[in-house]
């Protein structure tokens, strides 16, 4: 796979929402027994005002997003999407990969919560993350500077 990071624009806001539609909407519907378009399209609206989110690219073609901070004693992994027709395809673990190596380099441990039903768990916890925390909706998880395991394929 030839795949390619680069800072999103506002033209890539469509497809950022439509990434957040088709990643969370099973997942949120089976938290929380349904899917509210308006109040989801208005909650994402407001996220792409204060995020920095970057495009991953296949062959020029927007397939996944990812936003990540740095604060003073974490990175902290806000999102992580990827199309459906992308997903376990080692698309979700290039880009965790960069952003892993991005914490390591600021000796900072990395962060992030996601919703109990999510099977993205099991791409952070592959990549080291342990559960640090749990409530009736998120579970917290957390990585430190271990080592990281190879991107798969020939991903790059």
């Amino acid at each position: 796979m030839n795949l390619r990071l680069r800072a999103a624009t506002p033209d890539d806001h469509t497809l950022l929402s439509k990434l957040n539609r088709l990643a969370y909407e099973g997942v949120v519907t089976r938290q929380f027994g349904i899917w509210d378009e308006r109040a989801q399209r208005e909650r994402f609206a407001s996220k792409l005002q204060r995020a920095a989110f970057q495009t991953v690219e296949l062959a020029g073609c927007p397939i996944a997003a990812v936003w990540s901070s740095e604060d003073d004693d974490h990175v902290y992994l806000h999102e992580l999407l990827v199309l459906p027709e992308f997903q376990n395809r080692g698309v979700g673990s290039w880009v965790l990969h960069g952003e892993l190596a991005r914490a390591r380099a600021a000796g900072k441990p990395m962060r992030l919560h996601t919703l109990l039903p999510n099977r993205a768990q099991e791409l952070y916890k592959r990549h080291g993350f342990v559960e640090t925390g749990r409530s009736d909706v998120y579970v917290d998880m957390e990585w430190t500077s271990v080592p990281l395991p190879p991107p798969s394929g020939d991903e790059g």
